[in-house]
C-alpha cells in the first residue's frame, strides 16, 4: 500500500511533458539506428541486428535511469553525484583505454561494450558546480576557488584524451552558471582568459584539432567527404523524406549511426520530421526554464538550467556541425545517435531534471 502510494505520488509530482518528450527521442533514436545500422554492421562484418539489438538494451537501462534519479530526493542526487564524479574521474585516469579513434583515447572496453567516462562527468559535475556556487553566493568563502580547482582537474582529463569538443561543451556550461550565479566582472574576465588559453594550447599540441578548425576555414587542406555527403543527405530528404531505409547519401557517411543521425533523419525522415525533434528539445528546455523562473533554492536554480543547457548546447554542436555550420566534432545527438555512454548520461540529465522540478 505504501508502495502503491509512493508511485501515486511520484507520478503525480513529475514533469510529464519532460518525461514523455524524452521517451519520444528514445524511440525515435532507436529507429533511426535500425536504418542506419545495416552498412556499419555489413562493413565490421557484424550479425544483422546487432547494433539494434545492442541500442535496445540501452534505451532499457536508459528508461530504468530516468525513473530511478527521478525519485532522487535533493540530498541524494548531491551525495551520488558527488560519489558518481570522483568514481569518473578516476576511471578516466586509469592507463586501460582503448586504442585511439579519431585521434581521441576517451573509451574504456567492458566485456563487449565500451564506456566513456567524460559523458558521465556532465551531470555529476553540473550538479556539484551548482552546490559549491551556491554555497560561494550565500557565505563568500574559497568555494568558488574549489570550483575552479575541480572544473581545472575536469579540463586536464578532457586535454589528456583529448577531448576538445567535450572541453568546449563543458565550459559554455560552467560559464553560463558563473554568469547566472552573478559572479564578479574580474572573476569572468580571468575566466575568459582560462578558456582562450585551453584553446590556444589544444590548436598548438593536438593535430587533429588544428586540422578540422584549419579545414573548416581552408577546404582545401583536408578531405570533406562527410560534411559533403550529409549536406546532400538534407538536399535529397526534401520536406518529407525518402522513407525509412531509404537513405542513399547518409548511408555512405561512416558515423552515420552516431555522429550524424541528423543527416540520416533528414534524408530518410525530412525537413518536417527535424523541426519535430527540434520541437521536443525546446519543449524540453521551455519546462525546465519556466519551473525554474520562480525558483527560490538557488542550488535548484542552477543545478536544473545548467542541466537542461548542457543538453541543449549538446544538441547545438551536434546539428550545427552536420549542418557545416561549425567545424565537425565526434559528438552524439542526444537520445538520437547510437551509444551506451551518451544515453545513460542523457537519460541522468533528464532524471536530475525530473527529481528537482518535481511538485511538492
Amino acid at each position: 500500500m505504501n508502495i502503491m502510494r509512493e508511485i501515486k505520488n511520484w507520478w503525480w509530482s513529475i514533469d510529464k511533458w519532460i518525461l514523455f518528450s524524452s521517451i519520444l527521442l528514445l524511440l525515435f533514436g532507436l529507429m533511426l539506428t535500425l536504418s542506419g545500422s545495416s552498412k556499419i554492421e555489413y562493413k565490421y562484418d557484424y550479425p544483422t541486428g546487432y547494433l539494434f539489438n545492442k541500442q535496445i538494451i540501452f534505451v532499457v537501462v536508459s528508461l530504468l535511469v530516468i525513473l530511478i534519479s527521478s525519485m532522487l530526493s535533493v540530498k541524494n542526487l548531491i551525495f551520488f553525484s558527488i560519489s558518481t564524479f570522483f568514481i569518473f574521474i578516476i576511471l578516466s585516469f586509469l592507463p586501460i583505454f582503448q586504442e585511439e579513434i579519431k585521434g581521441a583515447s576517451r573509451w574504456i572496453k567492458f566485456f563487449n561494450f565500451s564506456i566513456q567516462p567524460s559523458e558521465f562527468l556532465k551531470p555529476t559535475f553540473i550538479i556539484m558546480s551548482a552546490l559549491l556556487l551556491s554555497r560561494y553566493k550565500k557565505k563568500a568563502d574559497n568555494s568558488f576557488f574549489l570550483n575552479f580547482l575541480l572544473f581545472s582537474l575536469l579540463g586536464f582529463v578532457l586535454f589528456l584524451q583529448p577531448d576538445f569538443g567535450m572541453f568546449v561543451l563543458f565550459f559554455l556550461t560552467w560559464f553560463v552558471q558563473l554568469i547566472l550565479v552573478g559572479l564578479p566582472f574580474k572573476f569572468m574576465s580571468l575566466i575568459i582568459l582560462f578558456g582562450s588559453s585551453i584553446f590556444i594550447i589544444s590548436f598548438l599540441t593536438h593535430e587533429h584539432i588544428r586540422f578540422r578548425i584549419l579545414n573548416y576555414f581552408n577546404s582545401d587542406i583536408g578531405d570533406n567527404y562527410q560534411v559533403n555527403k550529409a549536406i546532400e543527405s538534407f538536399s535529397n530528404g526534401g520536406f518529407f523524406g525518402t522513407g525509412l531505409g531509404g537513405g542513399f547519401f547518409s548511408k555512405s557517411l561512416p558515423d552515420v549511426h552516431s555522429d550524424f543521425i541528423f543527416a540520416l533523419a533528414g534524408e530518410e525522415l525530412g525537413f518536417v520530421f527535424l523541426c519535430f525533434i527540434i520541437f521536443l528539445y525546446i519543449i524540453l528546455f521551455y519546462r525546465v526554464v519556466s519551473s525554474m523562473v520562480n525558483e527560490k533554492n538557488l542550488f535548484v536554480f542552477l543545478s536544473a538550467s545548467s542541466l537542461i543547457l548542457i543538453l541543449i548546447f549538446q544538441c547545438l554542436i551536434n546539428i550545427s556541425s552536420a549542418l557545416n555550420l561549425i567545424p565537425t566534432k565526434g559528438m552524439t545527438l542526444p537520445f538520437l545517435s547510437y551509444g551506451g555512454s551518451s544515453l545513460l548520461s542523457c537519460s541522468l540529465i533528464i532524471g536530475f531534471l525530473l527529481a528537482l522540478t518535481k511538485k511538492n
